[in-house]
């Protein structure tokens, strides 16, 4: 089984946070501009590397952890910090179907200020540890 865990923490994020949709204020990418079919208020989700694949000798098996980020921006600081509150909230330590582990790797949302529309930004990481044939 190939694992994609941006795609598959975006799919995990949908299912735990009802208002939000992989496609419409959900995507598995890194943050883009509003425009059409990309709203001010949105969620992105990408892979932000993690350490190298732990393997034992020479088992071809490989325990992969891929940190990945989560980037919340909304027009309104409050409404943004919530919804990071409720990912955060919402899915970790939950069982991600073919996943290890699932975990926070920060201790709540980060701010990270205000685009140049005003927009507010928020961060999360998490740490999916996984394994590869």
């Amino acid at each position: 089984m190939s694992h994609v865990p941006s795609e598959d923490l975006a799919e995990h994020i949908e299912g735990q946070v009802g208002s939000l949709t992989v496609g419409t204020n959900l995507f598995a990418s890194t943050m883009r501009a509003p425009t059409t079919g990309i709203p001010e208020n949105a969620v992105f989700v990408w892979d932000a590397g993690g350490p190298a694949p732990l393997r034992t000798m020479s088992e071809p098996d490989e325990i992969r952890r891929a940190l990945v980020a989560v980037q919340i921006r909304n027009e309104k600081h409050g409404t943004g910090i919530d919804l990071a509150y409720s990912i955060q909230n919402s899915v970790r330590a939950d069982a991600v179907a073919t996943y290890l582990d699932l975990v926070a790797a920060n201790a709540g949302p980060t701010a990270l200020g205000q685009d140049l529309d005003g927009n507010h930004i928020f961060s999360l990481f998490f740490m999916m540890v996984y394994q590869e044939p």
